[in-house]
């Protein structure tokens, strides 16, 4: 346990970056020795043991049940548009007046969502191809997603290669050699998701409309966290602009039509 608290607080603190390419002076064989620095750390780590591990328990269930509750959300929001305003006004607007302007989105609603489920079992290249699709839709509502972590929770650095030889924008590409360029495509791994919808075989494509979380940091997996207004499923080992043309058919959403008309404009 204590090898994998401190794997997963470093594993956690780097993939995004990985994953996003946003860092360049951070690749796959940094991350691969910082774990490898982060299990020799964990041999020395001693976890006292907590004597009030029940009680804190239920005091924090209380303190979730609080934060969650629609009266605290609406004070939080209230509360922080305050303190915006009495520091700093319209500074913002002023100094930055790109910080007014709505971030670029794609076609889809911000209450809909597309996830392409996926597992490191497929083909290699079956995933590449639907991490391009991905990253070719430009849409930050469609994600991949993968159950959990490859050949489990205690191993980290499969699970960083998998996603870094998915991602990679060229397959030939050596991160021991140099920068690999990453495709803009968001991978995440829950099981929540999973088990909401039900897949039990992948690939498989779920879009759900009506989406709506209570806090955004949480899975919307998770159903005391997330509501949906519905959602609709295909499977099969298609294309991704199949299956989701295969939804659009049912459900007749506009967006879903413009959002496959993006990847035709660009083919």
């Amino acid at each position: 346990m204590r090898r994998l608290c401190a794997q997963l607080t470093v594993a956690f603190l780097i993939i995004p970056a990985v994953v996003r390419g946003d860092n360049p002076r951070i690749g796959i064989p940094e991350v691969a020795v910082s774990l490898d620095k982060a299990n020799r750390m964990a041999e020395t780590v001693t976890i006292p043991t907590n004597d009030s591990e029940v009680e804190m328990a239920k005091i924090a269930e209380k303190m979730n049940a609080y934060y969650r509750s629609p009266e605290f959300q609406g004070r939080l929001k209230n509360e922080t548009e305050r303190i915006k305003g009495e520091l700093f006004g319209d500074a913002s607007v002023r100094f930055y007046p790109d910080s007014n302007t709505p971030a670029a989105r794609g076609k889809l609603g911000s209450d809909e969502r597309i996830y392409l489920f996926i597992s490191s079992a497929m083909p290699l290249q079956t995933v590449r191809n639907y991490a391009a699709s991905v990253a070719r839709l430009g849409d930050p509502n469609v994600t991949l997603v993968m159950r959990g972590f490859v050949d489990g929770m205690t191993k980290i650095q499969p699970s960083i290669r998998f996603i870094g030889s998915v991602l990679q924008r060229d397959p030939v590409c050596n991160p021991t050699e140099g920068e690999c360029e990453m495709l803009p495509a968001g991978l995440a791994v829950d099981p929540l998701l999973f088990r909401r919808y039900g897949i039990d075989r992948v690939p498989a494509v779920v879009y759900a409309r009506g989406v709506t979380a209570e806090d955004a940091a949480l899975s919307e997996g998770d159903t005391r966290n997330t509501a949906i207004a519905e959602s609709h499923t295909v499977f099969g080992d298609a294309s991704l602009e199949y299956l989701i043309a295969q939804i659009q058919s049912e459900t007749g959403s506009q967006n879903l039509l413009d959002l496959l008309a993006t990847t035709s404009r660009k083919n």
